[in-house]
């Protein structure tokens, strides 16, 4: 066991290969035209595959016809313009021991918390959680409670086929109100080079109010990540991903360690009851015992 293990992603075999014909189909004219017919592509055909695959993976619960679509080189820094710009005026919260990443580019530190008991005009949270791999109730009624929320679909494909159609039912009422961004780097696997493309509701308030900048930032989307997801084959990664999974509940098994079927197979965390052995004080924190996991690479 390594103590302290961040949560780092497993690269895929097809992500790679969708690389290589993302890279192969590319010409001198693409590099051109990347800020006026690039900028086509990503709203002709990159939005409409991204939120047809968001669709599929929620089991149809999600529609975005609704939606329009914004970039910026990574999902990271979309975020943290957003963290930014709120928390310069308004409160911004983060769930409690959830993802650091949110506040990465930030100066404005006094309006940001760790807090899930008191509302901000924003509240973040990664879906699921990188604190348990779960969305839980007391998740929910944390982005309810704030009006607006940023969701990152951080390690979304990699819950099973029935959870993530739970998760998407749970989150719907939230979606109209809630930016949404998309991470290919560790959910889609996509992570040599980065992505950022983020939804919002088309009368969201937060369109009005940063259009101008997001549309700037959509020109610099990273181009190669976006065809290498056009080319990808999901299907075959989802079936990695069920290897890992099982790998994941054996090693708990073998370990004396409760085998959580639900949440992603990328951390599992757990509250303990009695007296805390030895070997687990490093992974305690927050009151909870954190593992991440990092599976062999099957494929």
């Amino acid at each position: 066991m390594e103590t302290f293990r961040p949560l780092l992603p497993v690269g895929y075999a097809a992500g790679a290969e969708a690389y290589r014909r993302a890279a192969e189909g590319l010409t001198a004219d693409d590099l051109t035209q990347h800020y006026t017919r690039g900028l086509r592509f990503f709203h002709d055909e990159l939005v409409p595959r991204v939120k047809a695959r968001l669709s599929a993976l929620s089991g149809g619960v999600w529609r975005f016809d609704d939606y329009v679509a914004f970039a910026a080189g990574s999902d990271c820094d979309f975020m943290s313009h957003l963290v930014e710009a709120v928390a310069a005026r308004e409160p911004v919260r983060l769930y409690p021991g959830d993802w650091h990443g949110f506040t990465v580019g930030c100066t404005q530190q006094e309006g940001i918390r760790w807090d899930a008991e008191s509302p901000g005009a924003l509240a973040c949270l990664c879906i699921p959680s990188v604190r348990n791999g779960h969305v839980t109730e007391e998740m929910l009624a944390f982005l309810g409670a704030s009006p607006h929320s940023l969701l990152n679909l951080n390690l979304y494909p990699t819950l099973s086929a029935t959870e993530r159609t739970e998760v998407a039912s749970q989150l719907l009422p939230l979606l109209p109100r809630a930016v949404l961004s998309i991470s290919f780097s560790r959910g889609f696997g996509l992570t040599a080079s980065q992505l950022g493309v983020a939804l919002v509701h088309k009368d969201h308030p937060y369109r009005k109010r940063f259009e101008t900048q997001w549309n700037w930032h959509t020109y610099f989307f990273n181009a190669i990540a976006a065809r290498a997801f056009m080319a990808v084959d999901l299907e075959r990664m989802q079936a990695v991903d069920a290897e890992r999974r099982a790998w994941v509940h054996t090693w708990l098994a073998e370990h004396g360690l409760p085998v959580v079927e639900s949440g992603s197979y990328y951390v599992k965390s757990f509250r303990v009851q009695g007296a805390l052995p030895e070997h687990l004080r490093p992974l305690h924190r927050d009151g909870v015992v954190r593992l991440c996991f990092k599976p062999p690479q099957v494929g």
